[in-house]
Order: structure tokens, then sequence, then C-alpha cells
């Protein structure tokens, strides 16, 4: 056969990776005699195509007459059917015209593997598969069995797009099965897509089992035995080199382990975490965990002082795993007397453990955490846990979640009987979870990793460039990378070296701004001294009353930065709600006073300076009592809903132009503190809080304060207080999260 029905796939008993690596014989086998049959109908003398087509009736009985499979798509099969054993019920529902299904793969590189087998094995050739840049723009309504696939790969600087929904919106109303393929679904589908997706399976990554599968699938031999880590380290690229038909199964593994542990020997010796930089409170927990590991692996310390579980939390790739592993080089480094051990697993690898079954992966979870405790002291690590859903959530398949998740705290109450592991799990969404795990005694601490900020940056820089540019100032390098991470820098450093190594020279610095900026321009001198009175005007009206302790102010790659640290507590009254507002409009107000009009920078998405005064004038009239509607308080309406009435829209836009007027008017009798902080900032690009200090000490601020008239100054601080806070930005205009302030309610 050269495709599987969907609902006969969903109906075999046997496991669906077999079914699917038979349809990829089947289908190749009968597409490349199609292509013989062609070649000799115009070449009957070609002594070759007949051999070829002697050796391809016998495929299947002799897999070494000829390779008709490849082993990346089968290594696709593999994955990819063991993750659709768990959903066989909505597998029979994949070409029903409502279904909206979310596909997470391991990497970049299965997302068009996946996708093609969806296309050719999984839907069936009675179904029509379309990708979403191919939906007709005529309003036609699909055929029958039809299936839009949106696939979206990781490409560093990923970004959705602002047609993504809208296109999903297209594919809705076409009336076909929706299937999203992406390595992190959040970051890159569709947010309705999202939001609506009826499942979500995961896609495992590599272990034993699956590349011995592979393996066997593509020699006709199991090779025996394959170690887990080995297969971690594997890229379908490897596969392809080391796996043949002709070599034989042994052979097969042999080339394979060869390659890996000669990868794993030239690679760079991975850094201690004590040598990284712009993790922030992470860090110093990270460091103080392994000096108490230490202490307790010497006999010093008790395990009943020591940490036993915290939950790291971020977005997508900030590097949790990597921080996990830099911690256990740390405490390995330090605890000379006994080696620390660190154990990394995920609900992938449980899901892939034998057939996949719910007893295989509950057993799955149970071994792991036995392993760890076999090699105390150790750390065990559970990557992307919120991949499990809270139990009663009105997920797909609740029961089989909630077995998973009961198993997983049976699992982290029994190490509070027993010593020496210490449990850290990596989320980027702590919302997803199940509360039981979060509570006393589990994953009761939470550690958040932030983006590095520029001197954390700054030191990243220069871990990965060694020997390489000593002298030179990497400033600048560093407020063009603002917002991404160490991998992005990893990368980049690694793109200027290749460039100037094609060149036959040494890496200079504008080899690697090059790679930083991607190409992307300089920003004109108009527009960045625009964006440093902007940021200069938002941080001005921060301290203007003392309610903030300035950090930072930077213009870089992607925008204007006003970083700052909570200061002194209030009440939240009106009027202290209402000082927000006058900073979050302060750097429009600001362009208004300077340049004499503002521009659309300070608007436009949801992260922008309107939006967030918006939705905070939104809620003081409709979710504190403090607004002209009375004690009112309305849930679960969105900012949007809520202006659609003109009474409300009238008092929220009353709200917001005193706010405006009220920061003209501070930055108008402060004009000489802001002219010198932006001049600064403009002039330098960056300045830390020492420097912003001096400028305001020899430039003070003047406030009404003083006259007892209300003072306007508001804090944006983390959701966490005691956090340092970020104002995000977006080229030109940054803006200032209102719902983030320390101490204001969220609704």
């Amino acid at each position: 056969m050269s495709a599987v029905h969907v609902r006969m796939l969903a109906a075999s008993a046997r496991p669906l990776a077999e079914v699917l690596i038979d349809a990829l014989r089947a289908g190749n086998t009968a597409r490349l005699k199609r292509q013989t049959s062609s070649s000799r109908s115009t070449r009957d003398d070609d002594q070759l195509h007949l051999r070829l087509d002697d050796e391809l009736d016998v495929v299947g009985d002799d897999t070494d007459a000829f390779q008709v499979l490849r082993p990346d798509e089968v290594a696709a099969a593999v994955l990819l059917g063991r993750a659709l054993d768990h959903h066989r019920d909505m597998l029979a529902k994949l070409q029903n015209s409502d279904t909206i299904a979310i596909i997470e793969v391991p990497g970049n590189e299965f997302v068009d593997l996946i996708a093609r087998l969806i296309r050719l094995q999984v839907v069936g050739t009675d179904a029509r598969v379309i990708d979403d840049d191919a939906l007709p723009k005529d309003g036609t309504l699909a055929a029958p069995r039809t299936v839009v696939i949106f696939k979206r790969k990781d490409e560093g600087k990923a970004k959705k797009s602002a047609s993504d929904n809208a296109e999903f919106a297209a594919a809705v109303q076409w009336r076909s099965a929706i299937i999203g393929i992406a390595t992190d679904s959040d970051r890159l589908l569709p947010p309705n897509l999202v939001r609506l997706a009826d499942c979500r399976i995961v896609v495992p990554p590599f272990d034993g089992s699956a590349v011995a599968a592979v393996i066997e699938a593509i020699t006709g031999r199991h090779p025996g035995p394959v170690d887990d880590e080995l297969a971690r380290r594997a890229t379908l690229e490897n596969l392809m080199i080391a796996v043949r038909a002709d070599f034989g199964a042994e052979r097969s593994l042999a080339r394979l382990t060869h390659l890996l542990d000669h990868k794993a020997a030239n690679a760079e010796p991975a850094p201690r975490l004590s040598e990284l930089h712009g993790l922030g409170e992470a860090k110093d927990w990270g460091l103080a965990l392994a000096r108490d590991l230490k202490d307790y692996a010497a006999g010093r310390l008790p395990w009943a002082s020591v940490d036993k579980g915290a939950l790291l939390t971020s977005a997508p790739g900030r590097g949790k795993t990597f921080f996990a592993r830099a911690l256990a080089r740390e405490a390995n480094a330090l605890a000379s007397e006994a080696k620390i051990h660190f154990v990394a697993t995920s609900y992938g690898q449980w899901q892939a453990y034998r057939e996949g079954h719910l007893g295989h992966v509950t057993q799955a979870i149970r071994n792991v955490f036995a392993e760890a405790q076999k090699n105390s002291p150790a750390i065990l690590f559970i990557d992307e846990i919120d991949t499990i859903p809270a139990r009663g959530s009105g997920k797909w398949n609740d029961d089989w979640w909630t077995s998973i998740t009961n198993t997983l705290l049976e699992c982290l109450d029994g190490f509070e009987r027993r010593e020496g592991v210490v449990v850290i799990a990596a989320c980027n969404d702590p919302s997803r979870l199940d509360p039981a795990l979060v509570r006393a005694g589990r994953l009761d601490r939470r550690i958040h990793i932030p983006l590095p900020d520029i001197p954390g940056l700054i030191g990243i820089f220069r871990t990965y460039l060694g020997s390489d540019l000593e002298s030179a100032d990497l400033r600048a390098a560093a407020l063009a990378a603002r917002g991404h991470t160490g991998a992005d820098i990893e990368r980049w450093i690694r793109d200027g070296r290749r460039k100037a190594r094609v060149a036959s020279r040494p890496l200079t610095f504008q080899d690697l701004l090059e790679a930083v900026r991607d190409g992307e321009p300089e920003w004109p001198a108009e527009v960045r001294r625009r964006v440093a009175y902007h940021e200069a005007a938002h941080t001005l009206a921060m301290v203007a009353v003392g309610i903030a302790e300035p950090k930072s102010l930077s213009i870089g790659g992607n925008g204007g930065l006003a970083e700052s640290g909570p200061g002194e507590m209030r009440s939240l009254t009106r009027a202290h709600l209402e000082k927000y507002l006058v900073v979050l409009l302060a750097g429009r107000a600001s362009e208004q006073l300077i340049f004499g009009e503002a521009t659309a920078g300070a608007g436009g998405s949801e992260d922008s300076d309107l939006s967030r005064a918006t939705k905070l004038a939104t809620q003081i009239e409709t979710a504190y009592g403090l607004g002209s509607y009375g004690l009112i308080c309305v849930g679960g309406e969105t900012t949007r809903d809520l202006l659609l009435f003109e009474h409300l829209r009238n008092a929220v836009n009353s709200s917001l132009e005193r706010a405006h007027a009220a920061a003209l008017e501070l930055l108008s009798t402060n004009r000489s503190t802001l002219n010198a902080l932006a001049d600064a900032l403009f002039a330098g690009g960056y300045l830390d809080r020492g420097e912003i200090e001096a400028i305001l000490a020899r430039t003070p601020l003047h406030t009404k304060e003083k006259t007892g008239a209300p003072a306007t100054s508001i804090q944006q601080p983390d959701t966490e207080p005691g956090k340092p806070e970020i104002v995000p930005a977006t080229a030109p205009d940054s803006a200032i999260p209102a719902s983030e302030v320390a101490g204001l309610p969220s609704s």
C-alpha cells in the first residue's frame, strides 16, 4: 500500500511505528518501481535499470538487495508512531473538519519529515493536504477530508507573523482539519491555533530503543542494546551517515558510536555555572546549591538543610537545560570527595519507553527516579514538565494525564523519605502545572532565568570568545544582542569565526557585530535620539518620587530598554495607580515635548505603552473598584471587549489624557534632567545604575511633591516582589508592563 488510511491506522493492533515503517517501505518500493519502469521504457538497453527492477522485486525479503528506506524517514516514523500510540482517539479524527491538533517535534530537522509522514502515510491518499501558505484567497470551501498543515521552524530570531492568526482564521473558515507542526508550538504557531487545539502530540527525542529500531528497520537485524546517552546525542544527519542496509546492524551501530564519541571528544569543554553570565538570581541559587551538595557529600551538612526541589521557569530558549547541566558540573568541580551524578529526563523519554502504554510510561518515571536514587548524591533534571497538564484541566485524555501526575507526585513524595537527590524541573509556563507539583516539599522553590542584561551579555561574549578580541570593547555587540540568549551569542561567534576563516584572517570585532546584526542596518541618528529621549523619560518618571530604583538604560538592536528595581511599596490607591499611567505615557510625552509630535511607536502591539496604559486604566474602572462605575469587578472580559461600551471608553480615555498631561508637565519641569539623561544615552547606548545616579545628582529632579500636590512617578516591577524588573521594548519605542508592577493585582 502507498498510504495508510487514518482510521485503519488508529485501529491497528500493532505499534504504529511498525505500521508507518511498513507503509514507508511499500510506498518507496512502488515509487522506485515506477521510476524504473518509466526509465526502461525509453532505455530498454540499459542493463542497470533491468538489474534495479529485478532487485526491487525482492525488496522486503532481502533488505541487502536494495535499500528502499532512508534512516531519517524511518527515525521520524519511529518517533511519530510512538507519539501517536497515545493519541489513537485523536488520530481517527484527523480528517474531521473541526479537528485542530498540534505536533511538537524535537528539532527543526524533524518538521518537514513529520509533515511528509502526515501527508503521505497518516491522513491517507483520499485526503487533500495543503500548507497554510497555499490556502485559496477566494473564500471557497474545502473539499471533504482536507487537512491544512502549519509548519514552523525555529530560526533563532523566530517571531510570530502578524498574518499567522489571519491564516489560521482562513483555515478554520475553509472547514478543514488543521495540524500545527513546530519545535515550540507556543512560540512559533499562530496563538489562536494553540489556544483552540484539541490535542498536543509530543514527538519524543531519540533514546536507545528508538535508534535500535531505526537500525533494525534499515538492516533487517536488531543491533542489540544502544546506550541512551549516546542516542540523545544523535541527529538525523548522524543516522544518514552511519546506518546503511549493506553495513549490517552491528557495523552501523559501531559507525554511529564512533561518530558520536568523536564528536563528543572534540567538543569544547562545557562551562561551570560559576563561569556563566546573565542568569540573575538563578546563578546565585545554583552556586549555593552546589556548595550545599559539596558539604552534604562530605558529611558536613545534613540533608534536611539542602533544597530538595526547584522549578526553573523562563520563556523558551533561555537555557534552562544548559543551566542545569552547568549546575551539575559546578557541583562536581566543588565536591572532590564524591561525584554528583546528573540524570536528565523528560516526558518525551518516558513516553518512548517500550511500547509507550500507560503502564510503561509510569514505570519509566519510577525507573528514572530509582536511577537517581541509586547514584546519589544526584541532580535529577526533568525538562519541559509543563508538557503534563494539570489534572482536571479539561485537556484531552484527562485520565491519562491524571495517572502520569499521580505517579510523579508519588515519586516526589518518596524522595522526602530518601536522601541525596535534588529534583529540578524546567517549564515555560508554570500556570499549566498541576498545583500539587509545586507545593511544599516538592518543586516548591521557583527560580526564574531572565534574559541577560547588558553586563551579562558582555560576560557571555567574553566567555565564548576566549582569547579572541581580548582588548575589544564589547558593549556595542551586547547592545545589538539585547533580548537574546547565550545560545544566540555562541552561534554569532561561530558565524564570525567562519567568515574570518574563509578570508584567512583573525576574527575582527566587525565580523562579530555583523553576525549579531544579521544584515539589519544601524538606526539613523535621528531615530536613536528619539528612542534615547523616550527611554530617558520613562526612567525620569519612575524615580521622580522615589518609587523605583533605576538599574540601567539602553538602546540597541531591538529597541530601547529602561530597567529598574522595586522601590518603596505603597498602598494601591487610585492616585497611586494613576502614577503608573504617567510613567507608561512619559515616553510618548517626551517625543511630543522635544520633537513637537509623537510617533506611532508607543502603540500598536499588545506590549506597547498605550496598550498597557489602556489595560490599566480599564482595570481601574472595572476591576479594582476605584472608578466611576463603583464597586464592580468584571472578570473574564478582555480590554477590547470592555471598550466596546462608549461610557467606559470615555472614562478610560479621560484617565489617559490626564496622565499624559501630567507626564508632559513633569518632563517640562525637569527638561534639563531629561536632556542630560537622553544625551548620555544617545552617546553611549547604555547607562548603568551608577551613571544614571550621577546624572540625577548633577541635575536634581523637581517634583510637585514638595508643594503638597500629587507627584507623578511609577515603578514597573516583575511578577514577584524583590526581583529586578525589565521594561521590554520594540523598536523604536519601549513599553512598561503595567500588569507586572509589584503589588499591582492582576485581573
